[in-house]
């Protein structure tokens, strides 16, 4: 429930991530590639929902794979594409990108980060089994840091 939570699932309201992180064709073919794996840019340009240039299209996915969501390997002349990630693992690691950035600010912002957060997961559905959550994962990372610390 938590993850959902992170995932920015808040009823609807918040925006999915992946929205809010790419632009609509890369949206696109991150769609077609968590549908089908190891395609050429043709392939993908087939199977978008939009027309889209072949270039346009192989750039996109060199900008998908320069940022680390795309993996490829080369057969002949051609690159084959498929995701590094799945749409779950993508959504988590956006969110935790934001969450880190909001985090290492020094100015004293933290507090209230937190406290938002906390009155965010307590209004929710279930805000209470939440909060236990929340709380069983700060003390099982409370744990593992405490464990590395005696290394």
């Amino acid at each position: 429930m938590l993850r959902k939570l992170l995932l920015g699932r808040l009823g609807g309201s918040t925006p999915d991530p992946i929205e809010t992180a790419f632009g609509i064709l890369e949206r696109d073919v991150m769609r077609v590639l968590w549908a089908d794996s190891d395609l050429a840019v043709r392939d993908v340009q087939a199977r978008l929902t939009r027309r889209a240039a072949y270039t346009t299209v192989m750039t996109t996915l060199d900008r998908l794979y320069k940022k680390g969501v795309l993996n490829r390997r080369q057969t002949g002349r051609a690159f084959l594409y498929s995701t590094a990630l799945t749409g779950a693992q993508l959504r988590a690691q956006i969110a935790g990108g934001v969450l880190s950035g909001l985090l290492k600010g020094r100015d004293g912002a933290t507090a209230p980060l937190l406290s938002n957060f906390v009155e965010s997961v307590s209004e929710q559905d279930g805000g209470a089994e939440l909060l236990r959550e929340l709380e069983g994962l700060v003390k099982q990372k409370r744990r593992q840091l405490a464990k590395d610390q005696k290394r």
